[in-house]
């Protein structure tokens, strides 16, 4: 990827890397932001994956600890912990962690 399309410096789209599993963890979220419900369409940006337990935590790029985000609720939850998040936001981190969970689809 081009230094322009790089989200931060020096490192490729998780998505992009992610490939196939990112498809599937989207599909797996019904393609909506977890924490509001927006569609790529409803917030109008691309969707991202976000790390439930934020990578600068120790959290790993797998399924289990990636959940599909629009870029607002992303880029304001930062490295913010998920229960601090949810509680902010006014959601189940509870549930959120049950979604992330459930078993990828076969096909994305």
């Amino acid at each position: 990827a081009s230094e322009a399309n790089r989200t931060r410096k020096g490192r490729e789209s998780l998505s992009k890397r992610l490939g196939r599993v990112a498809r599937q963890i989207k599909a797996r979220d019904n393609g909506r932001c977890v924490y509001c419900g927006r569609t790529a369409e409803e917030s109008g940006t691309h969707l991202q994956l976000d790390h439930l337990l934020p990578r600068v935590d120790g959290g790993a790029d797998v399924a289990e600890n990636l959940v599909v985000a629009c870029r607002d609720c992303n880029g304001t939850r930062k490295n913010m912990s998920l229960d601090a998040w949810c509680t902010k936001i006014g959601v189940s981190a509870a549930k959120i962690r049950r979604q992330a969970l459930l078993p990828l689809p076969a096909e994305a």
